[in-house]
């Protein structure tokens, strides 16, 4: 009898010790996929402002598209909460200025992460009928939740005289054909 007690104690601590580290491994994981993300973003974002010149807001001009795909929840990764392009969510602002901005991005439970950029950066969001774009304030990113592939376009427009990117983001359809809403913009309901 006590060995059965000694026995699943055992098992009980050994079963306790690998989920913390299963936990830590999911985690950094999702980090890493997370970050590499944000490079190709910020490399996409880079290239168009160093080797294109802006358009004037309205017209068409240079633009990189990219997929982007964020971790959900699985046996090796852990639940991307969002990813922000422009600023951190209902957060201080202090890297926004009219040459820089800043990525954010949090693992469910975790804290923000942000990484500061060399670029201004404003989000475009979907006018009310969905058949257009409109300038979100220079305070509102553009947040991309986790476990979603995303179309993220970077456009390179002149805003008050000065060279920006702005972003927008669609989700892609899902596998039975239905479309999901647009990305949305800090604050809003998801």
């Amino acid at each position: 009898m006590l060995r059965t007690v000694l026995a699943v104690a055992l098992a009980v601590a050994l079963v306790a010790a690998a989920t913390s580290a299963l936990d830590s491994a999911r985690t950094a994981r999702s980090e890493r996929l997370t970050e590499a993300e944000l490079d190709r973003i910020e490399a996409a974002a880079e290239s168009l402002v160093s080797e294109e010149s802006p358009a004037e807001p309205g017209t068409p001009g240079p633009r990189r598209t990219l997929t982007v795909s964020l971790p959900g929840e699985s046996l090796t990764t852990a639940p991307v909460a969002l990813v922000a392009l422009g600023g951190i969510p209902g957060g201080n602002s202090a890297a926004d200025t009219d040459e820089r901005d800043a990525f954010a991005s949090r693992i469910d439970g975790g804290r923000h992460r942000v990484r500061r950029v060399g670029f201004d950066l404003r989000a475009a969001v979907p006018t009310e009928n969905n058949r257009g774009w409109r300038l979100a304030p220079d305070d509102g990113p553009l947040v991309l939740r986790g476990g979603e592939t995303h179309r993220v376009v970077l456009r390179l427009v002149r805003i008050d005289g000065r060279p920006t990117v702005v972003a927008s983001a669609r989700r892609f359809k899902s596998e039975d054909g239905t479309t999901s809403p647009h990305a949305r913009p800090a604050g809003a309901i998801s």
